[in-house]
């Protein structure tokens, strides 16, 4: 199944599923009423996050590049330095011999994360749609030494509770990361990394994508601006994700005797045509709603604390002398 066109896909009745989906939706539900004000993120002048990390992490070679690359692309702009994780290994994907889409898989990963601008690629390679049978503390403690090495200030992930979400890879690598924030900042939780010179260090504010309908969502961003990156690494997902749809198209059409004007008079062309006309409708069609050309969804979770706390505010203004 194509995991994006679930996004036209009817909510189903958690019971069908059984007990576990079914609680799914009640903390999905609960998630919902507890989101807060939706608000709208636009571009801020200048690079006023200069200094900043985060870290994307995905399951798959084409999560980024449909769910959050317009955000990726706009932090990036502002200042922040970007690193990407990919979870999995890809290897059902690509239409060849295993050995061939791990490879083929890895080499789109590291070209779409240099068109959107990161930093650096880390690739897990965990058996592709087999993840919730992997060492999960294996996984957690991975991303936990990530995060504290890079200093890590923001994520951006999978909604760990997401409802309807239906592929392991994703829920596993979402609770995974949520967890990895939290542990991430525990003196006591890998007392080696502190003997190596690798500090605690706390994650705290999340991104969680929203990836299947009826998931929470409490930020809009707003990415028209970022559009020709989000293109940019969409047309990079070859081996899955249509990024090269276009330019086969075009071939299939040549061989017919026939041409479509959109989609140009080249492969790159072609490719980036068939994405911006094809493969943006979700972005484009929610954007409209705000008013915006493009946008992309976020349940966004913000653990920056105060300076000072109300206790330190209340003893400061309170304690007399002895």
């Amino acid at each position: 199944m194509d995991r994006h066109s679930i996004f036209k896909k009817p909510a189903l009745d958690g019971a069908a599923f059984g007990w576990a989906a079914g609680m799914r939706g009640v903390a999905a539900a609960a998630a919902q009423a507890d989101i807060g004000e939706v608000v709208v993120v636009k571009d801020q002048p200048g690079r006023p996050h200069r200094g900043k990390v985060f870290a994307a992490v995905h399951a798959h070679l084409d999560d980024i590049p449909y769910y959050a690359s317009g955000l990726c692309a706009k932090l990036i702009s502002e200042g922040y330095t970007g690193y990407i994780i990919r979870t999995s290994n890809d290897e059902k994907c690509g239409g060849h011999s295993t050995a061939e889409n791990i490879l083929s898989n890895e080499q789109d990963h590291f070209r779409m994360a240099a068109a959107l601008g990161f930093k650096d690629v880390f690739d897990f390679y965990y058996q592709n749609h087999d993840m919730d049978g992997i060492s999960y503390i294996d996984l957690r403690g991975r991303l936990i030494l990530i995060f504290r090495m890079l200093k890590v200030d923001t994520i951006i992930s999978f909604n760990p509770w997401g409802h309807g979400e239906e592929n392991p890879d994703h829920w596993v690598t979402g609770r995974a990361v949520e967890e990895a924030c939290w542990m991430a900042s525990m003196p006591n939780d890998f007392h080696e990394h502190m003997e190596a010179g690798i500090q605690p260090h706390a994650v705290n504010e999340r991104y969680y994508f929203y990836a299947r309908p009826g998931q929470p969502f409490n930020r809009v961003v707003d990415i028209s601006s970022h559009i020709e990156k989000k293109i940019d690494a969409i047309v990079e997902c070859k081996s899955q994700g249509d990024g090269n749809r276009g330019s086969l198209v075009r071939a299939q059409l040549a061989r017919q005797g026939k041409r479509l004007p959109l989609l140009g008079n080249d492969d790159r062309t072609a490719d980036r045509a068939y994405v911006r006309q094809f493969l943006l409708d979700d972005h484009r069609e929610y954007g409209k709603q705000r008013n915006l050309e493009f946008a992309e969804r976020f349940y966004y979770i913000d653990q920056r604390r105060p300076a000072k706390s109300k206790a330190d505010e209340y003893i400061e203004k309170n304690a007399v002398r002895l």
